[in-house]
């Protein structure tokens, strides 16, 4: 015996919603392992630019180690934060006018525009010059000098300055930005 006609629309009915059903138990997943991915992929990124501001301010404070121990053992024409070479004035970075600082790059002060020097990934690590083999990244990097309050001159002797290291990037269309900043003194001699 045939089935009335209103008994076989229910099975499109009913086939339509088990396909709904399965659907929504299919992607509801899937956005959720998306979203993992993309907040794995920031957690790294977030990781490597902490690294990178924590290298340039130690790099920094390795300067004025090398500078005040040059002073203590009789150079003269030197102060905490240059020894007379742009390579290694940390005077030069100012917040007008960052620069930036890479162990990779020995040790080099490298001026930089205010939206930061580029970040390269070089044989040997990240730093700021774009050699053979290379591989651009999506960080930037400047650092800077700042008195207490903002004014003054942080090569005066016995002046605390704070030395601040901030590396910028996008991932995918959104900005990030991390901010380290550490005290400088000449208080080691």
């Amino acid at each position: 015996m045939a089935k009335p006609d209103s008994q076989r629309g229910f099975a499109i009915i009913e086939t339509l919603v088990a396909i709904s059903v399965l659907m929504i138990a299919i992607a509801g997943p899937l956005v959720v392992a998306s979203r993992g991915l993309f907040g794995a992929a920031a957690s790294k990124d977030q990781l490597i630019a902490s690294y990178l501001a924590q290298e340039s301010l130690e790099t920094a404070k390795n300067i004025r180690d090398i500078n005040v121990y040059n002073i203590n053992n009789g150079s003269t024409g030197i102060d905490w934060l240059t020894t007379g070479s742009s390579v290694t004035d940390l005077s030069l970075c100012t917040k007008a006018s960052p620069c930036d600082i890479s162990v990779i790059d020995s040790a080099t002060v490298s001026s930089c525009s205010s939206s930061g020097c580029p970040i390269y990934l070089e044989s040997n690590g990240y730093g700021h010059v774009n050699g053979s083999g290379a591989v651009a990244t999506p960080f930037t990097r400047y650092v800077y000098l700042n008195t207490p309050g903002g004014s003054g001159n942080c090569s005066v002797s016995g002046v605390e300055c704070t030395i601040t290291a901030v590396i910028d990037w996008n991932e995918k269309t959104i900005p990030y930005e991390i901010s380290m900043s550490s005290q400088l003194t000449d208080s080691a001699r």
